[in-house]
């Protein structure tokens, strides 16, 4: 098939695991038909031509395969660079085929079900084989990259072994310590974590593949059939899923095949069917030639409701005209519609005209949505440049906003949803305005004033909310980098505590000045004061001497050298550095806690804020559509 739509999904894994790329591990999920095995062959496609050491090991079919089977069809489809010849690979496959051919291939065979360890040295036997095909070529170290398509169907005995014997002997291989992984599957990859985790994968980059938008799926259905179809009903039909596609597309060629030969057969039961038709059936049968399914509804658009119920009542009787659905609507057999439509332009060509105009627009609606009782949902969102569901809640009353709400889930793949805002395609928008102008329901009358009115109104919450939730941004960040510096203060404090403690120059003596009196001097002063009284002989010159020495033994100055007691054990300053330490390691711990918890509120706060800008990032409404 063309390859179309997975250029993204291409060009990231085939970088991310080439040997220059950082992707140890990969898983792309996807339903049943979805191309996941064809964004496989293309990303081996790519590695193999652009680097000549790529090993690429991709076994197809393993379901049901045993780990002999397994190994056995990696060889044969084992794919090299152009570093490697073909004569070695050969060689490798001969070895793989004669060293398991004794072993079951199957899971389900008597043997492998019956030997519980019949299995244990294929693992090994095809990594040194391995090994040995890597030695082939001296000069360069190659990169083997493993693919398991479709994992999640693996039986459980394959998986087991792969996740134990296998990853064991790939762990204990050093050729394989940079070989990248792989994986597709129909489940999410949350089904397999058990299997992922035990495989020791620290991080897998997961891809999901959603469905061809309505012009991929249209150039991929050109690719195989000359069919005129529109890119709608291709896309109503297949959901953008690329196997459908193909399959579509095949039953278009048979069909284009057989026309002929079912219109020569019909030719004569459709005669015997148009003759002798009254006027009045003719008027009928014109009418119900252009509806792609007729009924009631359908036939309004042509006539007015009371003949529209005559008509579709005609209709329905003649069976040999039309077929009757399994939801009672009637289908004009092919051939009896185009030779009524060539009888119509011959006899009214302006007519035939216009209704062919009104019948392209009706079935290209009605093909997108059938349901008549549902068409005033479409008609209504379609005046929206885009909405969301709290938008339609606010504006449609409870129980039709369940209908809408039901709509969009059915319905989900007419509209592109970015960050919860949806937006009806252009087509899907152009076709239903050209229903609601040929005369189709038509919207709630106010709808787009009250659309208008919610935008604005919105706009000012958001702003508000906006201002708010900035300025507690802020006032986080500042708090956040007080702390910090806080935490950055403690740090330092801590660290000098014990450096002080450790260094011995931060324990000199220390001099401790005290006064006292002096006895001696007391006695000495006085007797010297009073002898100066009593003897002429000593003069006053004695008696300040006597003055001051008493003086000085009252006030005599000591100093005492104190050296400070070093700690020992869990006592004296070793006991108060340690108490100061596990406190200020509290407190950090605290500021550490506080400064995650406003990280987190200001990523919170980030996030929210990103949702009330998204959320009024267009207007509901654009002037242009009134």
């Amino acid at each position: 098939m063309n390859f179309i739509g997975r250029e993204t999904e291409l060009n990231s894994l085939s970088q991310g695991l080439s040997p220059a790329g950082t992707m140890r591990a990969a898983f792309i999920c996807g339903e049943g038909g979805i191309g996941k095995s064809a964004l496989v062959g293309e990303i081996g496609k790519k590695l193999l031509n652009q680097d000549c050491s790529i090993l690429w090991l991709c076994p197809r079919n393993p379901g049901n395969l045993s780990p002999a089977g397994w190994a056995s069809q990696l060889a044969r489809d084992l794919q090299a660079g152009s570093a490697l010849s073909q004569d070695p690979i050969n060689a490798f496959a001969q070895i793989i085929g004669r060293e398991l051919a004794v072993l079951p291939h199957t899971i389900d065979s008597t043997l492998a079900i019956a030997s519980g360890g019949i299995f244990s040295k294929v693992a090994s036997i095809l990594i040194k084989s391995l090994e040995k095909l890597m030695e082939s070529s001296d000069d360069i170290t190659f990169s083997p990259v493993f693919v398991f398509d479709d994992v999640d169907g693996y039986n459980p005995r394959l998986l087991n072994w792969i996740e134990t014997d296998l990853n064991v002997a790939l762990r204990e291989s050093k050729y394989f310590k940079k070989a990248r992984f792989l994986f597709t599957g129909q489940k999410p990859r949350t089904k397999l974590e058990l299997f992922f985790q035990k495989f020791g994968f620290e991080q897998i980059h997961d891809f999901l593949l959603s469905g061809l938008s309505s012009n991929q799926t249209f150039e991929l259905f050109k690719g195989h059939s000359s069919e005129k179809i529109s890119a709608v009903e291709i896309y109503k039909k297949t959901r953008g899923n690329p196997s459908k596609v193909l399959k579509l597309a095949s039953q278009r060629i048979i069909l284009d095949k057989t026309k002929a030969a079912k219109m020569s057969e019909n030719s004569t039961v459709m005669a015997k069917a148009l003759k002798n038709l009254t006027e009045q059936d003719w008027s009928y049968l014109f009418r119900a030639s252009y509806p792609d399914r007729i009924n009631r509804y359908a036939l309004e658009f042509f006539c007015p409701p009371r003949e529209a119920a005559y008509c579709f009542n005609w209709i329905k009787r003649n069976s040999e005209l039309a077929d009757i659905a399994l939801d009672g609507d009637v289908i004009l057999k092919p051939e009896v519609r185009e030779e009524v439509k060539n009888i119509h332009v011959e006899k009214n060509p302006a007519e035939a005209e216009e209704w062919e105009i009104l019948s392209c627009v009706l079935n290209a609606f009605m093909g997108i949505f059938p349901n008549p009782n549902k068409h005033w949902i479409p008609v209504n969102l379609q005046l929206f440049n885009c909405f969301n569901r709290k938008l339609c809640k606010g504006i449609f009353d409870e129980t039709s906003f369940e209908e809408i709400d039901a709509f969009l889930h059915e319905y989900q793949d007419f509209f592109t949803i970015n960050d919860k805002q949806y937006k009806m395609l252009d087509d899907v928008k152009l076709i239903t305005s050209r229903f609601v102008e040929i005369g189709g329901v038509q919207p709630r009358e106010g709808l787009v004033d009250e659309i208008r009115v919610r935008w604005e109104e919105d706009q000012r919450v958001a702003e508000e909310q906006r201002v708010a939730m900035e300025q507690e941004r802020i006032n986080l960040v500042s708090e956040g980098e007080q702390a910090k510096k806080q935490i950055e203060t403690l740090g330092e404090l801590k660290d000098k505590l014990l450096d002080d403690y450790r260094k011995p120059k931060n324990f000199k003596s220390k001099k401790i000045y005290t006064v006292s009196t002096s006895p001696i001097l007391i006695v000495l002063g006085v007797v010297t004061v009073g002898a100066s009284l009593y003897a002429d002989s000593i003069g006053s010159y004695y008696a300040a001497a006597g003055l001051l020495l008493t003086i000085l033994g009252f006030f005599w100055p000591n100093i005492e050298v104190k050296k400070p007691t070093m700690g020992k054990g869990a006592s004296g300053p070793n006991l108060a550095i340690e108490t100061q330490q596990r406190s200020l390691d509290h407190r950090i711990v605290g500021l550490k806690n506080r400064v995650s918890s406003m990280t987190g509120s200001i990523q919170r706060i980030s996030s929210e804020l990103d949702e009330v800008n998204s959320g009024i990032s267009e207007p509901y409404v654009i002037d242009e559509q009134t």
